[in-house]
């Protein structure tokens, strides 16, 4: 565990920006681009802008939510340059999230003005040669969040490289301890919260881990066992007849979703959908469909029923 009382170089990156940040092509969604501002002088002081929060067509309403963002994210977004990457997650648990260069901010939505600023806290993310993004950050709250305490919440931030850092308490943001996860030199791509204040990391490469803090205090990982579904002990020949293969090795991962109320863990490749149901401990992939065989199943079954035999 790092302390606040470690030495700097331990516990916190240098405050100046990084040079030659690399970027990946896919920016993540959730996306600002904040507009350059003419001169130190202009942006010493952050101002708010009005818009029209609310608007309404057939499909949607958009209304105004919780009370105006903390002093921290809105100095964030005004000081930020223009080629800055900012992206932004609001979790259902009622807190959210900002995170611009090295900076992460978190904060609790719908606080009161004074209660507001013990909420807000701004972290410190592991070092990278790639500018990290909100997808890469998962809070754990023990309980509802709109009751979970800043002393309950815990946060984890990953690196595009694989540099966890964990966070047991929001409310001691100095206080944290540090893995490397091994994705065989994969870059991250998400993060999110599960079951028993643990994390599953993966890779565009759709590798999974889940990470977890041991009773000694350190991060421990292991690895989600794919292709391992009801059928996965009746032998490969059979099991293929049904989709539940070792995935391969050339899939991309494109989405990784935690569904709390069901406790499932669902995945989105390039050729499949993947389902786990996960305990405290433990996690028992339930399902994998294979999109591209069903789809060319269908789409060859709508296509031959609408052929008339006789034009053949």
């Amino acid at each position: 565990m790092f302390s606040p009382r470690a030495s700097a170089g331990s516990a916190r990156r240098p405050a100046s920006r990084v040079a030659g940040r690399r970027s990946l092509a896919g920016t993540p969604t959730g996306l600002f681009s904040p507009v350059r501002r003419a001169s130190l002088q202009a942006r010493a002081t952050p101002t708010r802008v009005q818009h029209p929060a609310g608007g309404e067509t057939v499909n949607f309403d958009v209304q105004t939510f919780g009370s105006s963002l903390p002093v921290k994210v809105m100095e964030a977004l005004t000081m930020a340059d223009a080629e800055d990457q900012i992206t932004v997650r609001v979790d259902e648990s009622g807190w959210a999230w900002l995170v611009c260069e090295e900076r992460l901010i978190v904060w609790k939505i719908g606080q009161t003005a004074v209660a507001k600023m013990s909420v807000c806290k701004e972290l410190q993310l592991p070092p990278s040669d790639f500018a990290c993004f909100a997808d890469l950050v998962a809070i754990s709250c023990p309980g509802p969040g709109e009751v979970a305490t800043v002393q309950a919440i815990s946060v984890m931030a990953v690196s595009r490289e694989g540099t966890a850092r964990y966070w047991p308490s929001l409310a001691h943001e100095g206080t944290y301890t540090e893995t490397v996860a091994d994705l065989g030199g994969n870059l991250c791509n998400f993060l999110t919260a599960v079951k028993g204040n643990s994390f599953v990391l993966s890779s565009y490469k759709n590798q999974l881990l889940r990470l977890s803090l041991d009773s000694s205090g350190k991060l421990q990982q292991r690895a989600l066992q794919q292709g391992q579904g009801v059928l996965s002990g009746i032998g490969r020949r059979v099991s293929s007849l049904f989709g539940i293969l070792a995935p391969p090795t050339d899939v991309t991962l494109h989405s990784l979703l935690w569904h709390k109320d069901s406790a499932c863990l669902y995945t989105l490749t390039s050729c499949n959908v993947n389902k786990w149901e996960v305990d405290e401990s433990s996690e028992h992939q339930v399902l994998s469909w294979d999109l591209s065989r069903n789809l060319k199943e269908n789409i060859s079954d709508a296509i031959w029923v609408r052929i008339d035999p006789s034009s053949l």
